[in-house]
């Protein structure tokens, strides 16, 4: 069994009073079990300034996560926050692993992760993940690096995210150092009770029209219908406007036809020759139709999907993609909002990210892990 306790901070420029804030808040001597494991999820400048650091060197655990540009836990809803979230359990365990990215990084993090799973006589039940934001290496890219090693393991977390147009401060978070270009994983030993749920785009607003993927490389769309990406686009009324400003509120539904439901692919830049990039993999033969995005949506397909889960007992985690917060405008908060309130205050973890890790069931009810965009991926720990 896996229980939780949080702690949030607003203390940004002295780090030995955030790291005094928050442990005050967890009050370690009075909520911890035989094994605990730190999940941070903060506003990049948290690590500029020390505070990062400082409070994990306070804390006598292993401590993961992502930078992001808003979160929310405690009850507590912020930009420049950083909040923890604390898994503890006498029968559980938890290992933390740094996996660098390097030109070589399938290799590297098959190797690293066949050692270190290769020390213990068990599985883990569950991984926790948070990935990097590279434009040469796409989630999907990690996370098949990854399954080569741990195979049908469930994996869930987040990528990471900043505040600056071009986050270049978008760091994973491993005991106090953050890091560009990193994965950090947390491993789960144990009897865990785990069930994850996503929020995607509302199926009204998926055109009925789809199209078939002729062409790609890994996350980047090459031809539709034999087609170039940006042809194809155009073809079915995309404007020349939108591809040039409005690429991030385009979403693409991909079904991959293996009795998993559709995932979205946001499209992040087009190449001289016409072709997509886009926020995971693209897979030759799946169908392809446009999506929308719209405030009302982000609502709604949260409370359907999270509805089930803050009925039942345990903590959850929420990692919300950046598409959906830039949909609510003015009105950024209001899906933090619509978890807080779901889940009346108790034991959550909200974040926003760039890209989102969560596995989907296939007809089979087999879980098959996925990357996603454009989605609220939730798991509840218990």
């Amino acid at each position: 069994m896996i229980k939780s306790f949080f702690a949030t901070t607003r203390e940004i420029d002295d780090p030995q009073a955030a790291a005094a804030e928050i442990t005050e808040a967890l009050n370690l001597e009075k909520n911890s079990m035989k094994n605990s494991l730190g999940i941070i999820t903060c506003f990049s400048e948290f690590d500029d300034t020390g505070a990062l650091k400082a409070i994990c060197d306070a804390l006598p655990f292993d401590c993961i996560g992502a930078t992001t540009n808003l979160c929310s836990a405690a009850g507590e809803i912020d930009q420049v926050l950083l909040a923890i979230t604390v898994l503890t359990s006498d029968d559980c365990s938890f290992k933390a692993i740094l996996l660098p990215i390097n030109e070589d990084f399938d290799t590297s993090i098959g190797a690293d992760l066949t050692t270190i799973m290769s020390q213990s006589d068990e599985k883990p039940a569950v991984i926790l993940s948070y990935f990097p934001l590279i434009n040469t290496v796409s989630g999907d890219m990690i996370l098949a690096a990854i399954e080569k090693v741990t195979g049908d393991i469930p994996i869930f977390g987040t990528m990471a995210i900043d505040h600056n147009p071009d986050y270049s401060s978008a760091k994973t978070i491993y005991n106090g150092e953050a890091f560009r270009e990193a994965t950090v994983l947390g491993l789960i030993f144990g009897d865990v009770e785990c069930t994850f749920e996503v929020a995607s785009l509302d199926e009204g607003k998926i055109r009925k029209q789809k199209a078939i993927i002729t062409e790609s490389s890994g996350n980047v769309l090459i031809s539709v219908n034999d087609k170039t990406a940006i042809d194809y686009l155009l073809e079915i009324g995309i404007t020349k406007n939108d591809l040039e400003t409005g690429l991030g509120i385009l979403p693409l539904v991909i079904d991959n036809k293996d009795g998993t439901k559709p995932v979205a692919r946001a499209v992040f830049a087009l190449t001289p020759d016409g072709h997509a990039v886009c926020g995971g993999a693209m897979p030759v033969g799946a169908t392809l139709a446009l999506g929308r995005i719209i405030i009302d949506d982000v609502i709604s397909t949260t409370e359907k999907a999270l509805g089930p889960l803050a009925a039942e007992d345990g903590v959850i985690l929420s990692y919300s993609c950046m598409a959906r917060y830039l949909a609510l405008g003015a009105d950024g908060t209001v899906e933090a909002e619509k978890v807080r309130e779901m889940i009346g205050g108790g034991q959550y973890l909200f974040a926003i990210s760039s890209g989102e890790v969560c596995p989907l069931p296939n007809d089979k009810g087999k879980l098959i892990n996925f990357f996603h965009n454009y989605t609220n991926v939730f798991c509840r720990l218990s």
